[in-house]
């Protein structure tokens, strides 16, 4: 008897264009907005989930369906969900969308956690803080295994 299982291995790192910042940047920030509405590839300091990366990560597993494929019937396999999004100087995240499109749910799960997920610490530019980009892989690792 054929079963399916699901695995998620999230990758707990960005893709994007910008600098590396180490967790510990993006603690205390300075407060002031950036008026110019432009949204920065590239910062000198990246926007922070609030904790930094391991809040992230817990973040995410313990609010991922990771079983979404497997119930929309995806066939095993490898999938690398990437979604792009903007957090503002605010902090809130905003136009999540999906740059991958494998289907069966996976891309409408990552977009519906980030979404869902509480305000983050903006960018910061010229001692500003700043609307950026930020990308989001998330890999789905669906498997046949016989029980």
């Amino acid at each position: 008897m054929q079963k399916i299982f699901l695995c998620t291995l999230c990758t707990f790192f960005f893709l994007n264009n910008s600098f590396c910042q180490k967790d510990s940047v993006a603690g205390k920030q300075n407060t002031t907005i950036a008026t110019d509405g432009k949204v920065y590839e590239k910062v000198e300091i990246e926007a922070a989930f609030p904790g930094g990366a391991d809040a992230w990560r817990l973040y995410l597993q313990q609010n991922l369906k990771a079983n979404v494929p497997v119930k929309n019937g995806a066939p095993a396999g490898e999938y690398k969900v990437i979604v792009r999004f903007i957090v503002s100087t605010d902090g809130k995240i905003t136009a999540v969308e999906a740059e991958t499109d494998y289907g069966h749910g996976m891309e409408k799960e990552v977009i519906r956690i980030i979404k869902k997920g509480p305000k983050w610490l903006p960018a910061m530019q010229n001692g500003k803080s700043v609307n950026a980009y930020r990308r989001q892989p998330i890999t789905f690792l669906v498997t046949n295994e016989k029980q």
